[in-house]
């Protein structure tokens, strides 16, 4: 029976989870199960699988009497899927290092060089997507599937965080991070590998405001300028 659903579950779980990535699919959008039957050819039982796995990943919430939603996460939960992506890919670039050939620099270069060519397009959904790529490229090098698997939770987590926090017109990714990154580890140089990393990942977090103050939710500081003026007068 599993091996019957695998086929219709995966297809389904893989392009909602990429629409997630390349934020098609927006924080606090609903998934009505209804229509994503009807848009994928199937049941709304298979929907309905698709959507716990989507949950059990955190990139989806599903509330019982309200239906399911794309994740909406709070500051706090931003910073510790960056706390856990310092510790998961310290240990991911370290294993790249070790691991990585030729032909596996080249392939992230190709992958930095496609992320700059957006970045220098203003194609910000497709820097987002391929920075994410560039990550999961790193795990793949690195030969430990079951972290590839975690850090993909975390990276789509990460995407879904960029649309909420992000300043505007600054970019997360920036400068020249991830080719310095490759180049650390094409030469197989371990330590510099997990610095530059750490220090990019740093880098990504300092770039969303995750000020409560100046959260969107808080209606003092989005009517700052009124409460001001009122009591100035």
């Amino acid at each position: 029976m599993a091996t019957q659903q695998k086929p219709q579950n995966d297809p389904i779980y893989s392009e909602i989870f990429r629409a997630i990535l390349e934020q098609r699919l927006a924080p606090g959008a609903k998934l009505t199960e209804s229509t994503m039957a009807d848009v994928f050819g199937v049941s709304r039982t298979i929907i309905r699988q698709v959507l716990l796995r989507l949950s059990l990943d955190n990139v989806v919430e599903i509330h019982p009497t309200r239906g399911a939603f794309i994740a909406m996460p709070k500051a706090e939960d931003v910073r510790q899927v960056f706390s856990a992506r310092h510790l998961l890919e310290d240990g991911i670039v370290a294993a790249s290092a070790a691991n990585c050939s030729a032909v596996d620099a080249d392939v992230l270069r190709k992958i930095v060089g496609k992320e700059n060519d957006c970045i220098r397009n203003s194609g910000r959904i497709g820097a987002i997507r391929l920075s994410g790529e560039f990550h999961l490229e790193l795990a793949r090098i690195g030969g430990n599937k079951p972290l590839m698997r975690l850090l993909r939770q975390l990276v789509a987590q990460t995407s879904l965080a960029i649309a909420l926090y992000e300043t505007p017109g600054n970019l997360v990714c920036v400068d020249d991070d991830h080719i310095n990154i490759v180049e650390a580890i094409a030469a197989g140089d371990i330590e510099k590998s997990r610095a530059l990393m750490r220090e990019h990942l740093r880098q990504c977090e300092s770039h969303l405001n995750l000020d409560p103050l100046n959260d969107s939710n808080n209606l003092r500081a989005v009517f700052a300028n009124v409460f001001e003026a009122r009591h100035s007068a």
